[in-house]
């Protein structure tokens, strides 16, 4: 199973900003449950870099390039304020990740 970790960081003072442009990217890009489920929605945490905000989807098997694509195209609207940075990593299960570097666990 593919997960996508789409994380934003902003600086403090564009909080309200960011949080307008969430729920405007929200109404125009509503959850597809056709490319898979999202897991965790816009879980936030300071740090010495500023805000930090992360978004979990688990992604269906054969939906990757699709998933992606729309991931990067809400993003691309936060790139629209001053002090944003954002980026997508793709994540493997433990489980898989062992099977992928060829260890099988045990039954």
């Amino acid at each position: 199973m593919v997960y996508l970790l789409a994380t934003v960081w902003f600086p403090p003072h564009k909080g309200e900003e960011v949080g307008k442009k969430f729920l405007e990217v929200a109404k125009k890009f509503p959850e597809d449950r056709s490319l898979g489920k999202l897991v965790l929605d816009g879980a936030l945490m300071r740090t010495k870099d500023g805000i930090k905000a992360i978004t979990i989807s688990k992604v269906k098997e054969g939906k990757l390039d699709d998933a992606l694509a729309k991931v990067n195209d809400m993003l691309a609207f936060y790139s629209e304020i001053e002090g944003v940075n954002s980026r997508v990593d793709t994540m493997a299960t433990l489980v898989e990740s062992l099977d992928i570097v060829g260890i099988k666990i045990p039954e």
